[in-house]
């Protein structure tokens, strides 16, 4: 498939994603409405609908080839039949009309790649074409920083890294729901675009929001190193790479049940996986925090250990492989 020209179309430009479109040589631009017609395979981050439609009214060429990755919450929104409204800062019930539309673009794409699991079940549900799954990684430098990391596991202290305004996908409500609840525990929740939700919920003396941090920073690193246990009570996050920072750096992570982490989590600790019950989530903060300084270390080293397999490398050929494979379905060849 080396004659094909690839061109990569970001919405969010998550970093990750952008190693995978080099990984199979694709030209780089952001998403747009004006997309050159000369290749012969559209790969998209996201807003997928573009291309589609574009090909659809003949704008770009008739026997391209348009890919999507996804790994945000899309397909959890169009699955549950929800929406999220950013002008209003709520969540609302996605339109019947809205959604046969969305999946009758979704069933125009010529192939899928999902990030995860949990991505790919619900793909299965409405999507009919070729399909395959990837894994995600942390980024090499970084990970090889945090794997020197040593945390200071006799502390009480728990982080989540993720931005808003989008709380709901993210979990960051419930958080504050689970930080009420465990009153001598400190919270400290990196990422922007939370004003009107601690409007909502109000401020609570245990936890520390400190706004956006650079990703695989000096400043991220030292933060990451100051806690003791992760928690991303997400829905319908695809899986949530700072997950796998926090695991490379020695510390555990507790996840909700609708985030795609929990298969990396699930082959550590199976009970850190915990529904969107906020006695439940906080009953296992608490239980974590009274096990012993030795069963904390064995934990810490079980979590590191694992983190290893979302190696850059590793995982870049693997999504090499998995591309070139899924080409070979989309023409014919396999």
């Amino acid at each position: 498939m080396n004659n094909k020209k690839i061109l990569y179309l970001y919405t969010g430009n998550h970093i990750i994603h952008r190693k995978f479109a080099q990984s199979v040589d694709a030209k780089i631009i952001p998403m747009t409405w004006k997309i050159p017609k000369s290749y012969n395979i559209y790969f998209t981050e996201g807003e997928f609908f573009k291309p589609v439609i574009l090909r659809i009214f003949g704008l770009i060429k008739k026997k391209s080839k348009i890919i999507n990755l996804f790994s945000d919450p899309r397909l959890f929104y169009l699955d549950r039949g929800l929406k999220y409204d950013v002008l209003k800062q709520r969540v609302r019930r996605y339109s019947w009309i809205k959604k046969k539309i969305f999946e009758k673009l979704l069933n125009k794409l010529d192939g899928v790649i999902c990030v995860g699991s949990f991505e790919k079940e619900m793909l299965d549900r409405h999507y009919f074409g070729f399909s395959k799954r990837v894994d995600i990684f942390v980024e090499k430098d970084f990970q090889k920083r945090l794997l020197k990391i040593k945390p200071k596991l006799s502390l009480k202290r728990v982080l989540f890294i993720g931005n808003g305004p989008d709380f709901f996908y993210k979990g960051t409500d419930f958080l504050l729901d689970v930080a009420k609840k465990c009153s001598k525990v400190s919270f400290t929740i990196v990422g922007g675009f939370y004003d009107n939700l601690i409007r909502k919920k109000g401020k609570l003396d245990n936890v520390k929001f400190i706004g956006q941090i650079k990703m695989n920073s000096k400043e991220m690193e030292k933060i990451i190193s100051e806690h003791q246990l992760y928690v991303h009570f997400g829905r319908g996050e695809a899986f949530g790479v700072t997950v796998l920072e926090s695991m490379s750096a020695g510390i555990p992570a507790i996840v909700s049940d609708l985030t795609g982490a929990k298969e990396a989590i699930k082959k550590i600790e199976p009970g850190f996986v915990v529904p969107l019950d906020v006695n439940l989530a906080s009953k296992k903060i608490e239980e974590y925090f009274n096990l012993n300084l030795k069963n904390k270390k064995i934990l810490s080293n079980k979590f590191r250990k694992v983190s290893k397999f979302y190696n850059e490398d590793k995982q870049l050929k693997k999504f090499k492989e998995v591309f070139n494979n899924l080409l070979g379905e989309i023409y014919g060849k396999r």
